[in-house]
C-alpha cells in the first residue's frame, strides 16, 4: 500500500516537473515572438526624382512603376518628385530629401548627373544613385544597361524582312559606339544590309523623329529601329502611311501598330530598381562608379514577333537567337 502511494507520488510529481518545463519552454517562446513583434524591420527612406511627367507611356510612368516595385519587395519607404527639371528645383529637393533622412536618392536619368556630382559632397551620408549618366564620387553610383545581346538578335529580326537592305536607327539620344549591338547583328546577318543611323536629342521629341524618319524612307530605308518612348507613338503611326516596318523600344509596343511592329526590345526599366535596391540592402551596400545591367539581371528581353513572320521564318530566327545565347 504504501509502494502505491509512493508511485502516485512520483508520477505526480514528474508530470507536474514536465508540465513546467513545458510552459517555461512555451512562455520563452511567446517572449520571443513578442519581441520580434514589438520590434519590426524600420523602413528606409528612399527618394525618386524624374524630370518627367508621370502619365501613360511616359519616362516618368518607369519611375512610378520602379516605385511600386520597391514598395512590394523592400522594407523602404519612397517617395517620387516628377518634373524636377530645373537645376534649382533638383537642388532643392536633394536637400528637402537629404534633411528628412533619406538614405538613397535615385535619378531617373543621366540628367542628374551633373547636381548629384555638386551635391554629393554636401551629404556624404546619403548615396546618389542615376539611371545612365555619370559618377565621380564614393557616394555616386550610375546604374546603366548593356543591351547588345538583345539588339543584336532584333537586328536579326530586322535582316529577315528588309527588301532594299537598308535599316535604320533613330535614337533618342547619341549612342552609336555605346550600343553597337544592332549594327554588328545587321552586318552579320547580312553584309549587303546598309545601316542609317539619327538622332533626335529629346525623348518626346515627335515632330524631329519623323522628318528624321521622313530623311530614311525617302534614302530606301525599310526597317526602322526607334529607341524612343514618347516619340515611338508617332514613328509607328507614320510607318502605317509609308509601308515600312519598325521595332519598338521599352516595352511590347505591337498594340500600336500590329501590321508594321516586328517585334520591341522591351527594357524593363523599373526592375533596374529591384538591381539599385538589393545593393542598397546588402552588406556591402552600393558600390560606387558604374553597374552594368543586362539580360540575366531582367532589364532586356526580345517581345514577340508580329504576325508578318512565317513560322518556319521564327522558328528559324529562335534558333539564331539561342545559338547566340549559348555563346554569351
Amino acid at each position: 500500500m504504501e509502494q502505491k502511494k509512493q508511485l502516485k507520488l512520483i508520477v505526480i510529481s514528474a508530470t507536474m516537473i514536465v508540465a513546467a518545463v513545458f510552459l517555461f519552454i512555451v512562455l520563452k517562446a511567446q517572449g520571443i515572438l513578442d519581441k520580434q513583434v514589438i520590434t519590426p524591420v524600420e523602413n528606409k527612406k528612399v527618394a525618386i526624382l524624374t524630370t518627367d511627367v508621370v502619365t501613360d507611356q511616359s519616362w516618368g510612368s518607369l519611375a512610378y512603376k520602379g516605385q511600386l516595385k520597391i514598395e512590394r519587395k523592400f522594407p523602404a519607404a519612397v517617395q517620387l518628385f516628377s518634373e524636377v527639371n530645373t537645376t534649382d528645383a533638383m537642388k532643392k529637393t536633394i536637400k528637402d530629401a537629404a534633411d528628412s533622412g533619406v538614405k538613397l536618392i535615385i535619378g531617373h536619368g543621366r540628367e542628374f548627373s551633373e547636381v548629384f556630382a555638386e551635391m554629393a559632397l554636401d551629404y556624404p551620408n546619403v548615396h546618389f544613385a542615376t539611371l545612365h549618366g555619370k559618377a565621380v564620387h564614393s557616394n555616386q553610383t550610375v546604374y546603366t544597361f548593356d543591351q547588345r545581346h538583345t539588339e543584336y538578335a532584333a537586328a536579326l529580326v530586322a535582316s529577315v524582312k528588309t527588301k532594299t537592305n537598308k535599316v535604320g536607327l533613330i535614337d533618342a539620344y547619341e549612342a552609336k559606339e555605346k550600343n553597337p549591338g544592332f549594327e554588328e547583328g545587321l552586318h552579320d546577318a547580312n553584309s549587303d544590309i546598309t545601316f542609317f543611323y539619327r538622332v533626335v536629342n529629346s525623348r518626346d521629341d515627335g515632330k524631329k523623329a519623323v522628318e528624321l524618319m521622313d530623311e530614311l524612307v525617302g534614302e530606301g530605308v525599310d526597317v526602322i529601329y526607334a529607341k524612343g518612348n514618347a516619340y515611338n507613338r508617332d514613328i509607328i503611326n507614320a510607318a502605317k502611311q509609308k509601308g515600312v516596318y519598325v521595332i519598338g523600344y521599352l516595352d511590347d509596343q505591337s498594340y500600336m501598330g500590329k501590321e508594321q511592329v516586328l517585334t520591341s526590345v522591351v527594357n524593363d526599366v523599373p526592375q533596374a530598381y529591384v538591381s539599385i535596391m538589393e545593393d542598397f540592402f546588402s552588406k556591402k551596400g552600393i558600390p560606387a562608379g558604374t553597374v552594368v545591367l543586362d539580360e540575366k539581371d531582367g532589364v532586356y528581353k526580345l517581345a514577340p514577333l508580329g504576325p508578318m513572320y512565317t513560322k518556319e521564318e521564327k522558328e528559324d530566327i529562335q534558333s539564331q537567337i539561342q545559338a547566340i545565347n549559348r555563346n554569351n
